[in-house]
């Protein structure tokens, strides 16, 4: 018990931790990996599990989101609170979907279920009135757009389907006998996209030049009265060289 409630916790810090602000950004790559272990453990388990790997993810998953988005605490008490309940069930039913999924069709099944649903997650989180999107798994590489310049062929999703894959492969290589032949690959998973942004045409052209201002004139979300275009265009005249 105090085992896999260290894994969960442990998952839970890995993610924070790569995220943009600490910016470990590499230990995305394994974040998933104790969480997958607690999975596994309940797999064989005689009984039912599924209440049991959703109590653990959401431990995972409402420490990330709390570590990560913390800050909204100060714009909505309840707002945020709400949040971070509601992400992180909905994280949690995604691994809970994918522990199913490979408990009744098999392990290959299960991961890609896993893929399925995740994406299926965040790109709702994208579309929907209780928009979410700043967790979306794809983000982490916000501040080294360098390796992820094949965003443009895949948007924001392919960098989360990215992540996951590799994080999969390489606990199927921890969980494998044939561990030297095996860890070519999500070796090579990890080397390709880096070496296409790579290689993409990242130049621009400096003769070109526009001058761009951000104000932020700290007004009251919720008073619709405290509202007026003629600050933003006060406080950008004043900023305007």
């Amino acid at each position: 018990m105090k085992k896999l409630l260290f894994l969960s916790i442990l998952s839970g810090l890995l993610l924070s931790f790569s995220w943009p602000g600490i910016g470990l950004f590499p230990l995305i790559f394994v974040a998933f990996i104790p969480l997958f272990l607690v999975e596994k453990y309940f797999l064989d388990y005689r009984g039912r599990t599924s209440w049991k790997v959703f109590g653990y993810s959401f431990l995972t998953f409402f420490i990330f989101n709390i570590t990560t988005t913390y800050w909204v605490w100060h714009a909505s008490v309840g707002g945020s609170i709400a949040a971070f309940i509601i992400n992180s069930l909905l994280m949690s039913l995604a691994f809970v979907l994918f522990h199913k999924v490979k408990r009744v069709l098999g392990k290959r099944r299960g991961y890609f279920a896993l893929i399925f649903f995740w994406i299926s997650i965040e790109y709702l989180h994208l579309h929907w009135e209780l928009a979410w999107p700043w967790l979306t798994l794809g983000n982490i590489f916000a501040t080294i757009p360098e390796i992820v310049q094949w965003y443009e062929f895949t948007g924001v999703l392919g960098g989360s389907m990215w992540v996951l894959v590799i994080n999969i492969l390489l606990f199927i290589w921890w969980d494998s006998e044939r561990i030297k032949k095996k860890l070519i690959l999500p070796f090579t998973i990890v080397l390709i996209p880096i070496l296409l942004s790579l290689s993409l045409n990242t130049e621009f052209d400096e003769d070109k030049t526009i001058e761009v201002v951000i104000v932020q004139p700290n007004i009251d979300s919720y008073d619709e009265s405290s509202f007026n275009i003629d600050t933003f265009i006060a406080l950008s005249e004043s900023k305007i060289t």
